[in-house]
């Protein structure tokens, strides 16, 4: 299995704004869905401080493109202060987190992931062959749709932030 990294990490770190950590999460994971990955939660962590909660949250989305290729995008979220807050929004109480958020992402594109011309030379050399003369054009396009995947996903979530405005 080869990781080929896209763009390294983007960060959104938002601090002391108020945000729907609830919808936040949701448009998320659903953007990630509509996208057609798999959402695998690895880590939720929650913690009560005396400044207010932590949570530690990682995601790894996967979509299987054929056989020999899938995109990954891992997603870690931190938040740390948080605490609920209630406030009047066009007549209505609603409530809302204030707090910091920080959001990695990180985009892959991942080669032989079930590692199955790994078991010897011969398959090895082969990979390399496949790789280089077969499936080059391949690599090349899949490299730029997970690339903008990765970048659409980041922009998605920082604008969907930036709505709450108040």
């Amino acid at each position: 299995m080869a990781k080929i990294d896209m763009f390294g990490t983007a960060k959104i770190d938002i601090k002391g704004q108020l945000f729907d950590l609830g919808e936040v999460y949701k448009h998320a994971h659903e953007w990630l869905e509509w996208h057609k990955y798999d959402v695998i939660e690895k880590k939720y962590a929650e913690k009560t401080k005396a400044d207010g909660k932590e949570f530690s949250i990682e995601w790894v989305a996967e979509r299987e493109i054929d056989e020999y290729s899938k995109f990954e995008i891992d997603v870690k979220w931190n938040l740390f202060g948080v605490n609920d807050v209630e406030m009047k929004h066009e007549g209505k109480a609603i409530k809302l987190q204030a707090g910091n958020l920080v959001i990695k992402v990180n985009a892959m594109l991942i080669t032989d992931y079930d590692d199955k011309w790994e078991t010897s030379r011969q398959n090895k050399f082969l990979k390399s062959f496949f790789e280089k003369y077969l499936y080059s054009g391949d690599l090349t396009r899949l490299k730029g749709q997970i690339w903008k995947q990765g970048w659409d996903f980041y922009n998605e979530m920082k604008a969907f932030l930036d709505l709450y405005q108040y």
